[in-house]
């Protein structure tokens, strides 16, 4: 939904299509020159750093003694959707400045900012292994970082061969993330070099329409439901990825100015949105647990389109009460935290339990806690921003030159 500036929609489409329009000489009709098309920056966006944060204690929490909030599922739901917003924001950027997509500055910003704390998770089990006796290391260490590192951790655990309680388990959604990444930076580069953005849109559309009609099969096709299928449907890229592709889809919509000067009653109209659909995404955590067939079939395309809703409302009012509440400082710091805190969680929770320490509850989880984010900080301040800002130094002299 859009407003109602000629000046904008018209020469955003244009963009979109692979010509640029041009301006020189263009004038208004009171003879004044035409303005410049707007164009979507991603730039500084709190909120949408500051919501990883508040999914993030979702499954902090959950992860404790897998009961409280059984529902934390939804929190991979609004990551999904996130994550395809942002790349495919920064891809569109890329392609309207420069009339193309550089695959291999694409993965290796992708690489800088992923691989360092991947690295450094595995490192520190295999210094854990070495002093603390770990039950079949072969599969719940080894195995589970063989897959994490080479992103086939959700179909190790899709099909069934993945370890109980492995170490790097929760990796299975950072390997759909960059299976990803690696399907749609293609896809894009192929729309741009086609100069026709309605391709993209298409790739996006057919994604989000296969990956569902793929679960649905998934779990109508059988004689009845049962954990296996749930597994199956659940942990891999093909019956997942149609969170991503809507978050693509909003990637190119705001790319392409449709999410730019929105009028204040359609303001107004995805404010009440986003605040049912927050209020449906607090009863899913509270009341949806996993391994339901209605999970499968209802609640993971209706907790994407919520979360849809929310960053399209992160996006459309920046300056609004919630915006500013997920945007505070401290909710983006953790999640900027949120990708190592999300790796170092789970192993630092298996290594850290009442079983072993004798504590109660909340003291252990306190040292949990600690351990956890004293690693996480550690990483980002001597290894992730380094080595982030080292990237921008190397893009700008290339630039440059």
């Amino acid at each position: 939904m859009a407003d109602g500036d000629d000046t904008t929609s018209p020469a955003t489409v244009a963009v979109a299509e692979g010509t640029p329009p041009s301006i020189d000489g263009e004038v208004g009709t009171d003879g004044s020159p035409a303005p410049e098309p707007y164009r979507f920056h991603l730039g500084n966006r709190p909120p949408l750093t500051g919501i990883r944060a508040l999914a993030l204690f979702t499954v902090l929490t959950y992860h404790s003694n897998f009961k409280t909030l059984p529902g934390t599922w939804v929190a991979l739901q609004v990551f999904f959707v996130l994550s395809g917003f942002l790349i495919t924001a920064m891809l569109a950027g890329e392609g309207l400045r420069n009339g193309r997509i550089s695959l291999g500055a694409f993965y290796a910003r992708r690489g800088v900012r992923l691989v360092p704390p991947l690295l450094l998770t595995v490192g520190l089990l295999a210094i854990y292994a070495h002093f603390v006796h770990v039950a079949d290391a072969a599969q719940r260490l080894w195995g589970d970082s063989f897959a994490a590192l080479f992103y086939y951790a959700d179909y190790r655990q899709a099909f069934g061969h993945a370890p109980f309680f492995g170490y790097l388990a929760q990796t299975w959604s950072l390997s759909i993330e960059e299976q990803f990444y690696i399907l749609w930076s293609i896809a894009m580069v192929a729309a741009v070099a086609a100069g026709k953005r309605r391709l993209a849109y298409g790739f996006a559309i057919v994604g989000m329409l296969a990956s569902t009609a793929d679960r649905l099969w998934l779990v109508y096709h059988g004689h009845h439901f049962h954990p296996a299928v749930f597994v199956r449907v659940y942990y891999a890229f093909d019956s997942r990825a149609d969170a991503l592709f809507l978050g693509c889809l909003l990637g190119l919509l705001a790319a392409d100015g449709f999410l730019h000067g929105w009028a204040r009653w359609a303001r107004g109209l995805v404010t009440l949105a986003a605040a049912a659909a927050a209020v449906f995404l607090c009863w899913i955590l509270l009341e949806a647990p996993l391994f339901t067939e209605t999970l499968a079939v209802w609640w993971l395309p209706l907790t994407t389109i919520a979360s849809a809703v929310i960053i399209t409302y992160f996006v459309v009012c920046p300056g609004s009460l919630g915006s500013k509440f997920v945007g505070l400082g401290v909710l983006v710091f953790i999640g900027d935290l949120s990708y190592t805190v999300y790796l170092v969680h789970f192993p630092v929770y298996l290594a850290v339990q009442q079983s072993n320490t004798g504590w109660a509850f909340w003291p252990n989880e306190l040292v949990r806690l600690a351990i956890i984010f004293a690693i996480a900080i550690a990483s980002w301040f001597l290894i992730e921003r380094p080595l982030m800002k080292w990237r921008q130094r190397s893009a700008a002299s290339k630039g440059a030159s």
